[in-house]
């Protein structure tokens, strides 16, 4: 029996016209897709007549129902899958069923498309080729002192994700640990309420920072070795 194939499918981080054509006919194509959240990823879907089966795959049981979508896969389903938002596998599930589908011989194909990653970096203003992209911040301010401290004499911009509850924490250790560095923050981006905002991180700090939606930082290497030099 012919083994199917997994797409690995970026999708819209907020505005849902940034999905690209080939994307759209990837979906229209697949047995099935193994998404997040289904009523979330229906939304997108509807949007576009997409009506196929869809297959859960969260943080908390992606290890499980990896096994599950490989085993479609074998028996030659070809199966796309998507996050909420953005990429699989960057800072959402993802990497388990894409690492057992690679154990198991299956043709894994990425579809790219939109990311906030990239999207940040593509107006950061300079070269990104040495960025050190760390995810999600922990919650913990110990965890997130040692992660900056790892990272603090590195030749690299340094880009992290950084929920609404968390930001004004952050930035204050982001200052007692680097200095007065400068920062470039997109919050929400290509959504409605998309923010920019640039600057030192003491200006910034003390700004009416929104408490909703996700924010992508970017400390510059240039503005760090400044903040070293000063």
């Amino acid at each position: 029996m012919k083994v199917g194939t997994l797409y690995v499918v970026a999708t819209p981080i907020g505005n849902l016209e940034d999905i690209s054509i080939r994307a759209l006919e990837t979906l229209k194509q697949v047995d099935k897709i193994a998404c997040e959240h289904p009523d979330r990823h229906k939304k997108l879907l509807t949007s576009y007549g997409i009506h196929k089966p869809l297959l859960q795959v969260s943080a908390a049981n992606e290890p499980n129902s990896a096994k599950g979508i490989v085993a479609l896969l074998l028996r030659g389903e070809n199966i796309a899958l998507v996050s909420d938002a953005g990429t699989p596998g960057i800072s959402d599930p993802g990497k388990y069923v894409v690492e057992l589908a690679r154990q198991q011989g299956v043709a894994i194909v990425p579809i790219p498309g939109p990311s906030a990653l990239t999207a940040l970096l593509s107006v950061v203003g300079e070269s990104p080729k040495d960025v050190a992209f760390v995810g999600f911040l922990p919650k913990s301010t110990a965890k997130i002192k040692k992660i900056l401290k790892t990272y603090q004499n590195l030749d690299v911009t340094f880009v992290a994700f950084v929920s609404s509850f968390q930001i004004k924490n952050f930035l204050k250790i982001l200052n007692e640990t680097w200095g007065n560095v400068e920062i470039l923050i997109g919050r929400e981006i290509t959504k409605v309420h998309e923010t920019w905002l640039s600057g030192n991180v003491e200006d910034i700090v003390v700004s009416d920072l929104p408490e909703e939606g996700e924010w992508t930082i970017a400390v510059k290497k240039w503005a760090r070795e400044k903040e070293a030099k000063g």
